[in-house]
């Protein structure tokens, strides 16, 4: 029997108790996926909570990618949402498929407009193999 090649899981925190209402997004630090995205899968891990106000909001998870670390990071045409959390605070686990890029940014944006409505904190981490 062959042995298997020795792949890790890299865990990269993006988001640690960010705060976001209606409307705000905030991008996270570039990540380099040159020697940790081997096998091409991805997956966010998050949790949305309530902040000030004592509720949550619904919140969208994009990405975007770039050549260089200090780069212009755009935004793919054929890229889908990462994936959405709901107003249930609840903790999420949503996989995506990123195109091969060497860097990527994740975006969370609070739905709604201006500042009135939810308000949540953010924490997620990136999951990569």
């Amino acid at each position: 029997m062959a042995e298997r090649g020795f792949t890790p899981i890299s865990v990269e925190p993006i988001f640690l108790g960010t705060p976001l209402s209606a409307g705000d997004s905030s991008t996270s630090r570039a990540i380099d996926l040159r020697y940790s995205a081997q096998q091409g899968m991805f997956s966010l891990h998050s949790k949305v909570s309530s902040g000030t106000a004592g509720t949550c909001g619904t919140t969208v998870f994009t990405y975007s990618l770039s050549t260089s670390l200090n780069g212009d990071y755009v935004t793919p045409p054929s890229a889908v949402s990462i994936g959405t959390s709901g107003t249930s605070a609840a903790e999420s686990v949503m996989s995506f498929e990123p195109e091969m890029m060497p860097f990527m940014k994740v975006i969370a944006t609070q739905t709604g407009s201006g500042t009135a409505g939810f308000d949540s904190k953010i924490n997620a981490e990136l999951i990569i193999q």
